[in-house]
């Protein structure tokens, strides 16, 4: 896999990532409530992020992905919003400080997703599911980030 042809599953987890992110934010802790609750808000949020994941811009000229990769993304999404209390605590629990509260929220993100998906995919190898989201973390974290990723996502690998 090569930084400018990515694999669907890649742009899938880029997808997971924008939307998880978002509702990390604590001016949307409302709305990720909400969207955690109604299965309609759910899928206006989805709706709506599509329109802007989809708008072309400078950034993203070619932001599109296909049916297969959103339904994977969605999966991914879901599966991390409906463990989040879980994976929350299974990644503090890996943390030097074991304070999830001083975790960026794009590093929290990641750590969500990767750990989803560690816990719940048997088609993927872990190391590959590490790497992959160590790759997303370089790309959009802040500097230095993937190191700290690739140590507390192995951690859960290794133990769980």
């Amino acid at each position: 896999m090569t930084t400018s042809n990515p694999t669907k599953r890649s742009l899938g987890r880029e997808y997971a990532f924008k939307f998880l992110y978002k509702h990390l934010l604590s001016e949307f802790n409302e709305e990720k409530e909400e969207i955690q609750s109604d299965p309609k808000a759910l899928e206006a949020a989805f709706n709506m992020f599509d329109l802007s994941y989809n708008e072309e811009d400078v950034e993203h000229p070619d932001n599109q992905i296909d049916m297969n990769t959103k339904v994977f993304a969605r999966s991914l999404i879901l599966g991390s919003l409906k463990n989040e209390t879980e994976n929350s605590k299974l990644v503090e629990k890996y943390l030097t400080n074991h304070n999830l509260q001083k975790v960026d929220r794009m590093n929290l993100a990641v750590l969500l997703l990767g750990a989803y998906e560690l816990l719940n995919t048997t088609d993927t190898p872990s190391g590959v599911v590490i790497n992959e989201y160590v790759n997303v973390a370089k790309k959009y974290c802040p500097n230095d980030s993937h190191g700290f990723i690739n140590s507390v996502l192995d951690k859960i690998s290794k133990n769980v």
